[in-house]
Parts: structure tokens; sequence; C-alpha cells
């Protein structure tokens, strides 16, 4: 009786033990089995995490300094993407250097170009810039291990926000700069906003073409960007 209860005992505490449990999660179980990444990535990955920190640093900073409820949200977001660019998984395919170096570039796009203006319509705005940090967010998480900036096949994604439309991060990004917008109107901003979704535009079109998997999946959903419309 008493071997039969030791080896019960230690069945449970293999059943329990921090490797099962981390093991029994997908997508910690799906990282154990995918293939590592190179040196090189793992480099770039930590270089773009550390970027990204400086961000979310910034803005709780910001936060704790002003109390605005938007440089909060703002580094809840970008604290999300630094864990995103750790965890994500290597790429399987990489688009050329020059549609890389376009995507990151449209990145910093909005950051240098943007100012604040006293026109506008800040509550509206800030609104609009609140939901759309919410679902970006969401997006962020719903891609996991696939999150990139640059165009790449992490593996497709089609649970979470992307069972709705098929570029849900893209959608609430360009709200977000919708919100932004509206609350700091100028021809220089909306100059700015305009150059934002032609090379949104010009990101999806290499996505979709790299992708494996990608045409099935447009079949499924329809809407890239907003529902009923395109």
């Amino acid at each position: 009786m008493k071997d039969k209860v030791t080896r019960n005992e230690g069945r449970v505490l293999v059943a329990l033990s921090p490797y099962r449990l981390v093991a029994s999660l997908p997508l910690f179980a799906q990282g154990m089995n995918s293939p590592r990444r190179t040196r090189r990535e793992w480099a770039l990955d930590v270089g773009a995490a550390t970027l990204w920190a400086i961000y979310a640093g910034a803005y709780l900073q910001r936060a704790l300094t002003a109390h605005r409820l938007m440089d909060l949200g703002l580094f809840l977001f970008y604290s999300v993407v630094v864990w995103l660019f750790v965890t994500r998984a290597p790429a399987q395919r990489h688009a050329p250097w020059p549609a890389a170096l376009f995507a990151w570039g449209s990145t910093v796009l909005p950051v240098l170009g943007l100012s604040s203006s006293p026109v506008g319509w800040q509550t509206l705005g800030m609104i609009i810039q609140g939901l759309s940090l919410v679902s970006l967010t969401v997006a962020a998480l719903s891609l996991g291990r696939s999150f990139a900036i640059a165009p790449a096949d992490r593996g497709l994604r089609t649970g979470g926000a992307y069972r709705w439309i098929r570029h849900p991060m893209y959608a609430s990004e360009l709200m977000f700069y919708a919100g932004y917008l509206l609350a700091n109107w100028s021809w220089r901003n909306l100059a700015v906003g305009g150059l934002v979704v032609l090379c949104v535009l010009i990101r999806i079109h290499y996505e979709e073409q790299l992708i494996a998997g990608y045409h099935e999946y447009a079949r499924q959903v329809r809407w890239r960007l907003i529902p009923r419309v395109w």
C-alpha cells in the first residue's frame, strides 16, 4: 500500500512539474517544437525589443508626470510589442530587403511627420485613439508569435481578431492615426496620414504574397481592413 501511494505521488509530482505545465500550454508547446532562431535573428529581435522598450519607458514616464490615460495605454501596448519581439517564431520566408527596409521606414514616418496642433476635435479624437489602442492590443495578442514589422512568413494566424478581417492591426493603426488627425488637425498631418495609408496598402500587398496558405485564408475571410467595404 505504501509503495502504491509513493508511486502515485511521484506521478502527481511529474505531472505538476513546471516543464509539463508550460509544455501543456499551446503557445509554449508550439514554441518548443518550432525551429530555433539564428543568432542574427536573435540580435535583430532583441534590438527591436530594446527600441520599443525605450518607447514604452518614455510613455510610462509621461503617464506618471502628466497623468494622461493615453500615455498609459501606449505604454501598455508597446510593452506587449516588446514581449512579442522576444517570443516570436523564426521566419520561414523573408521579403526582399527593399520591402523590409520600406516596412521599417514606414513605422518611423508618423513618428517624425506628425505634430501636435492647437486646432482639432480633442475629445472625439482621444476617444477614437483610446478605442484603437484597445483593438491594437487585441490584434497584436491575436497575432502572437507571428508578429513582425517587416514582411515575413512566421505562420498564418486565423483566430482571434483575424477571424473578422485579415489585417486588424493595420486597421487599428489607421484608426489611431485618424483619431490623432481629428485631435490635431493640420494640412501637414493630413498629408502624413495619406502617406501612412499608402504605406499600409503596400505592406499588405507584400505580406499577402509571402505567407503560406494565405490565399485559402483570403477566401474564408473576405475583408482586409473594413468589414463589408474592403
